[in-house]
């Protein structure tokens, strides 16, 4: 008798793993082509492999960290930038005329993936804030 109870708690417990979201069990990029929480999508465009999300959101900088990071789930942290990516967000500010919050985050979990976001606040005109996320995925050799 004690075999078939052993038995029963094995096949309860697969079950539960199979009842478990897939996110639970296989980490995965996040998914923007819904927008975000207080962020409606505007476009979307995919170039050599990567995506690139704008965002259109009445939220300042601040809130919105707090947001994505919410969003992005545990495993998601802010790496520190290259100096590229530096140079990056001042040519974009510039051109934009904004202020701009430039942050990349990684997952261990997910390696070869940088998500790079751009939060833009417009100086001049009546624009609210906008977000140029870009989900960027390393080649691989």
């Amino acid at each position: 008798m004690k075999i078939s109870q052993n038995i029963f708690k094995a096949l309860i417990a697969g079950a539960a793993l199979l009842a478990l979201p897939v996110s639970a069990v296989e980490p995965s990029v996040p998914d923007f082509s819904k927008g975000m929480p207080g962020m409606n999508l505007e476009k979307n465009e995919r170039v050599n492999g990567n995506e690139t999300f704008q965002l259109k959101t009445a939220l300042n900088s601040k809130e919105f960290s707090t947001t994505l990071i919410k969003f992005l789930g545990p495993g998601w942290g802010r790496r520190k930038l290259s100096r590229e990516e530096m140079i990056l967000a001042a040519n974009k500010g510039r051109t934009s005329n904004a202020t701009v919050n430039l942050a990349v985050y990684t997952s261990a979990k997910i390696p070869g993936v940088n998500i790079r976001v751009i939060h833009l606040e417009y100086k001049e005109g009546n624009r609210g804030p906008s977000v140029e996320i870009t989900v960027i995925r390393e080649e691989e050799d």
